[in-house]
């Protein structure tokens, strides 16, 4: 299970109010007890943005996040507790700002060909895929190509340097000590048609280019973990993820957060059928990334609309399935944000380490818009009740790190009776029955020998077990 962790938001380690490798380093006792198996690290290159995502230095780090000493540091004591690191990595495109734009703007080699000029005015005609926003930008009378705004030019891939100077960035993160990479906008290394003049992806030509990306780190660090963000239908993504290894499922977390949100059984039934065949028989190309939100999302809390109880739910069916977990930091506090695409901000907010909102490691780069003090949202607070939203978390984490076996099973069997969702979920040396219910009144279950708690509540009557609303439950049979 990884965990997704934004450094800027989590710890202050030298008390300048921004997290740190430092601060996040004296954290990672804290994310071993919740079974957190790996860290997915939000870009920490050399950027002069608050999300890291348009780089002016692919071989520094930010300096606000510490030096490359404290990063080492940071990742051999995460290493000690058996903890892998994977760095989120933006190779699409670059900052404005970068030593190889402004080159390139300036004519030099071979800088120039390592970013998409303008060479025919019918390509301003071009839009973005998904919004019909303009992908080019003018820089001082020069025509750019930025697929994601004026703040980030793409990079070209269609020269040969490039591909060779990606390598080397490849090879020195490596070097650095991390475990592999989740990689940004995979699908986007080829995006706009030379031929035609339009935004076009040419998927074959972004495979065989991660293809021989992948192929270089493995040469250097065979066990190298690859994550690809690919958001795009199940037969795209399976065309990436079978390069990468793992893929994150996007349709399975919009329509899990939907099914719970509406309590509507049937369509979760829909979707886990609908992934049967990709994911969750016993042979796949590739394993599943499973997660509820992350930095592109609103939260977890948010996305229920302030029910607690449909996002522990939620919560318990992700982690109930097959597949590799990916956990967004502050979702085990409650932390609530709306995502807005032109101020994503509300979802990055500072964890809330202490319920005063200040104290030794706060980070306090942005105020607290969503996530208040003395809202009972902080660690220290839900510390210090039983049942608490963040203890009720911890125990659908343990629940996962205790049956760790459910990462490479397979699901045999799904039915549904009204708002119970059962799952014949079968492992190498076990099998369960899983049980969801998505509705509020309390559900018996027939036949059941051994039964544990998921979350919710279980209950006896004459005879019978009944399973609480909004409750879930496992019984596992060897």
């Amino acid at each position: 299970m990884f965990y997704e962790l934004y450094l800027r938001s989590f710890c202050d380690g030298n008390g300048d109010g921004i997290g740190d490798f430092i601060g996040a380093e004296r954290k990672l006792d804290y994310l071993a007890d919740l079974g957190i198996e790996g860290i997915w690290l939000l870009p920490i290159l050399h950027s002069p943005s608050y999300h890291g995502y348009s780089v002016i230095d692919f071989f520094s780090v930010n300096p606000i996040y510490g030096t490359l000493k404290d990063l080492r540091n940071f990742l051999a004591s995460a290493h000690k507790l058996d903890l892998k690191v994977i760095l989120d990595l933006p190779m699409n495109h670059t900052s404005p700002n970068h030593e190889w734009f402004l080159k390139a703007l300036d004519g030099e080699k071979p800088y120039r060909e390592w970013y998409l000029f303008l060479k025919d005015e019918q390509w301003l005609k071009a839009r973005r895929h998904w919004d019909g926003e303009q992908v080019w930008t003018n820089y001082s009378g020069q025509w750019v190509y930025t697929l994601f705004g004026p703040g980030s030019p793409d990079l070209n891939y269609e020269s040969s340097s490039l591909w060779q100077q990606m390598k080397e960035v490849l090879t020195f993160w490596l070097s650095v000590g991390f475990d592999g990479f989740r990689f940004d906008a995979a699908k986007h290394i080829f995006d706009f048609s030379l031929e035609k003049g339009i935004c076009e992806y040419q998927h074959s030509r972004n495979i065989a280019f991660w293809k021989e990306m992948t192929a270089h780190c493995r040469s250097i660090s065979p066990n190298s973990i690859f994550v690809s963000e690919v958001w795009d239908d199940a037969q795209i993504v399976d065309l990436y993820s079978t390069i990468f290894g793992i893929g994150f499922n996007f349709p399975l977390a919009e329509d899990l957060k939907t099914s719970v949100a509406t309590r509507d059984p049937e369509l979760l039934v829909k979707s886990l059928r609908t992934d049967l065949n990709r994911y969750f028989r016993s042979k796949r190309s590739y394993e599943s990334g499973i997660f509820l939100t992350n930095h592109d999302m609103s939260r977890l809390v948010s996305a229920m609309d302030g029910d607690k109880e449909l996002s522990l739910l939620a919560m318990s069916v992700l982690l109930s399935l097959p597949g590799v977990p990916f956990f967004y930091y502050g979702e085990e506090l409650g932390m609530e944000g709306v995502y807005n695409a032109y101020f994503n901000e509300e979802q990055l907010e500072p964890f809330l380490w202490f319920e005063n909102g200040y104290g030794p490691g706060q980070t306090e780069w942005k105020a607290l818009g969503k996530n208040h003090p003395h809202s009972g949202r902080s660690l220290e607070a839900q510390k210090a009740v039983d049942g608490s939203y963040f203890e009720r978390i911890r125990a659908i984490l343990e629940f996962r790190k205790n049956n760790s076996w459910l990462r490479l099973a397979t699901i045999r069997g799904l039915r549904r009776r009204e708002n119970l969702v059962i799952l014949r979920v079968v492992g190498e040396s076990r099998n369960a029955f899983i049980y969801h219910n998505l509705g509020k009144k309390r559900v018996a279950l027939e036949d059941v020998s051994s039964l544990q708690i998921i979350n919710g509540s279980l209950s006896r009557y004459r005879g019978k077990r009944y399973l609480g609303g909004f409750s879930s439950a496992i019984e596992v049979t060897k």
